[in-house]
């Protein structure tokens, strides 16, 4: 794929693997790539990590966006395999990353958690930004309708939102009204493109929606915006339609409608559920091998696409 003459400022706004797989694509369209990660993750390392030190914010997405824009060079030398590393062992560092210990170390040493990214992305040759969703950590809650019972409980922390069975009807956060850094704000506002997903629908993606920073500069940009469809439904989508899934980002976004709508050619998306204003795209965006897996270089020319479709 060819680079762009006047690379376009991206900003990538997910959490995980599925934010993961958007910087991929997203590296081979522009060198100019801003990740917003989302930090509400309590589980595994990350989770223990922030009972270990109060008011962390979870490292291990930001891991994940760092080993995503990891340069050539950084990538020949195994840098995203040695920050990904999880020790094994029968102690207490028993499943703890390397890359979530390293960020957690230079945040305490610079005592400035976007210094401390900056600096672990200058220590392992990391190109691009990469910048935390809010500036405190995040406790998620949700309302979900019980399966079994058909009771509405309060589901608290991600771990458990991601294994609830049942509909949820409601995502909170804790603070409720999370300040995001001011560096997010601008990223959105200057953007030329910015792209939320794919991911965990509600953890993953509508939480970023729910920092009024981000929701009202997504508003006030002049960016194109893509939402990326998931290729298959996971548990956080469960009652919900592709027309449900689109219409909860539009009333999380506070009726912010996207750019463009960008789907799998197999997923069905009817006309009908793509809101007034926006595009809807399909193409081949799964891995031949990987079932529910984003294929990079589909996800990429598939990204190039819906941004050319925005007029």
């Amino acid at each position: 794929m060819t680079m762009r003459r006047n690379p376009l400022k991206a900003v990538c706004l997910g959490g995980g693997h599925g934010l993961h797989a958007t910087l991929e694509a997203m590296r081979l369209i522009t060198t100019d790539v801003t990740a917003i990660v989302c930090v509400g993750d309590d589980g595994g390392s990350s989770g223990r990590l922030r009972e270990e030190f109060p008011g962390l914010l979870p490292p291990g997405d930001i891991r994940k966006a760092l080993c995503a824009l990891a340069s050539e060079n950084a990538r020949k030398k195994g840098i995203p395999e040695l920050l990904g590393h999880r020790f094994v062992s029968g102690g207490p560092l028993n499943g703890h990353s390397l890359g979530n210990l390293i960020l957690t170390a230079q945040w305490q040493d610079s005592g400035d958690v976007l210094r401390g990214i900056r600096d672990v992305q200058n220590m392992f040759g990391v190109d691009g930004t990469v910048l935390p969703g809010a500036a405190v950590p995040l406790d998620l809650l949700a309302d979900v309708d019980d399966a079994r019972t058909g009771e509405t409980l309060v589901v608290r922390s991600q771990r458990r939102i991601a294994k609830a069975t049942g509909c949820i009807r409601r995502l909170r956060v804790i603070p409720e009204d999370p300040p995001a850094f001011p560096e997010v704000v601008e990223a959105i506002k200057s953007a030329d493109v910015v792209t939320l997903g794919p991911g965990s629908w509600y953890t993953s993606l509508l939480v970023h929606l729910l920092v009024p920073g981000i929701r009202q500069a997504l508003k006030e940009t002049d960016a194109k915006t893509v939402l990326i469809m998931n290729l298959v439904p996971d548990g956080e989508t469960t009652g919900l339609d592709e027309r449900g899934q689109i219409e909860s980002f539009c009333k999380y976004a506070d009726g912010l409608v996207p750019s463009a709508i960008l789907a799998d050619s197999r997923l069905e998306v009817p006309d009908s559920a793509v809101p007034s204003g926006s595009v809807l795209v399909h193409e081949r965006l799964a891995s031949r091998d990987q079932q529910g897996i984003h294929d990079v270089i589909r996800l990429s020319a598939g990204l190039e696409n819906a941004i050319d479709a925005v007029s």
